[in-house]
Formats: C-alpha cells, sequence, structure tokens
C-alpha cells in the first residue's frame, strides 16, 4: 500500500497533493485530540454569573457554562479575549482565580486555571442544586418531569 507522501509526488495534480496534505494534518490532529481527550477532567453543567478581568481590562460580567477542577468555560456577548491572555476570574463565594485563556469560540472561550488552587467543583455542583431547587420542583409539579442527577458535559475541548 502506497504511504500518503508517495501519494502526493510530482506526477499528481495540484488538487490531489493538497488533498494528500489535508488528509496527513487532519490524521495527525485526530491522533492529538484523542490523547488530549484521554486526559480530559469531566465537566460539570453550570450558570453561574462571573466577573473576569484582567492587565488593562476592567471587569466584565460573563457566565460560566462550565466548570472542571482547572478550568472553565466561559460565556460572553462582549469580550473575546486573546489566546494566551491571562485573566481574573471572580465567582461568588471563592476568592479571585488567574486563568488563561486557552481556546476562543463565537461567543465563549475556555481558560486553564493557574497559581495551584482549582475549583471546588464538588462544591460548586452542590450549590447549583440547591439554587435550582425550586425550579426542579416547579418542573415537576407542572410536567411530572423529575431533572436528572448532573452528568459532565461532552466537547471537545481540553484543559
Amino acid at each position: 500500500m502506497a504511504d500518503i507522501d508517495d501519494f502526493a509526488t510530482s506526477e499528481r495534480p495540484d488538487w490531489l497533493k493538497a488533498l494528500a496534505r489535508r488528509a496527513s494534518i487532519a490524521s495527525e490532529a485526530a491522533a492529538g485530540d484523542s490523547a488530549q481527550q484521554q486526559q480530559r477532567a469531566p465537566r460539570v453543567r453550570t450558570l453561574i454569573k462571573a466577573v473576569i478581568g484582567g492587565d488593562g481590562r476592567a471587569g466584565e460580567d460573563v457566565i460560566v457554562r462550565n466548570v472542571s477542577p482547572g478550568g472553565m468555560c466561559i460565556a460572553s456577548r462582549t469580550m473575546l479575549p486573546s489566546m494566551g491572555e491571562m485573566l481574573r476570574v471572580s465567582l461568588p463565594g471563592q476568592a479571585d482565580l488567574q486563568a488563561q485563556v486557552r481556546w476562543v469560540g463565537k461567543g465563549e472561550f475556555g481558560v486553564l486555571l493557574t497559581g495551584g488552587s482549582g475549583l471546588d467543583v464538588d462544591r460548586i455542583q452542590s450549590t447549583n442544586r440547591q439554587r435550582n431547587a425550586g425550579f426542579a420542583a416547579a418542573l415537576e409539579r407542572l410536567l411530572g418531569v423529575r431533572p436528572q442527577e448532573p452528568r459532565p458535559s461532552a466537547g471537545a475541548r481540553a484543559f
């Protein structure tokens, strides 16, 4: 069987060479993604109002969409940080956390917590249950639906 490098020889048209290069790059990226996903900590879904600031940035209100012991996914309509930027995250009832932006998407970004102190995910999960208890009870009364236990979110982002 021919190697991908052999496939992209000068005898092939340019579009075929480009296709072979893309296939090679995609297979290398997939191998890296699967290794990262194996190391990925479970996420806990949440909707927590937080304040984000940093060097030269005033504090801005954001929503924390999910958390893990080492990072979080943050949603914002106005804040668009840069990859690698260092930020300060203020969550209710917790000390300020230092974080580095690891990925940026449309309307959201992910941060890796730095400085040694991770999040107490169990405490956040417990607080979420208490905060949402009234909503869960209303759902059960009105619709006969009991919310399921929280489960880790499934995404392809690694921290």
